[in-house]
């Protein structure tokens, strides 16, 4: 339910203000265009999908000990696998700020 409800957020924030919630998060830091940050949105929102549903197969397909361990090691390798993912295809489209230029 947990990861359900945060995909209705990252979905909601889309049309709440004018900046999605990963680049109200993230947007101090990276640079980029306003596209790659609603597909960056949608991304973290079906992800979040997709996990809510993989952790209700494993709660009711498996025993308890085998949807704990799940939870707590499986979820958690599988964000991090999406992060780095996600850090790889950013890295595309960073686009560096006019003002950084080398002091000498």
């Amino acid at each position: 339910m947990a990861y359900w409800l945060f995909a209705l957020t990252f979905l909601g924030s889309q049309f709440i203000g004018d900046k999605c919630i990963i680049e109200r998060m993230m947007g101090h830091a990276i640079q980029t265009t306003r596209g790659v940050w609603m597909k960056l949105n949608l991304a973290w929102a079906l992800f979040f999908i997709a996990m809510g549903f993989v952790n209700l197969y494993v709660a009711y397909n498996y025993a308890e000990a085998t949807w704990v361990n799940f939870k707590l090691f499986g979820l958690m390798g599988l964000t991090l696998a999406f992060v780095l993912g996600q850090g790889f295809v950013l890295s595309r489209f960073i686009q560096e700020h006019p003002d950084h230029e080398e002091k000498s």
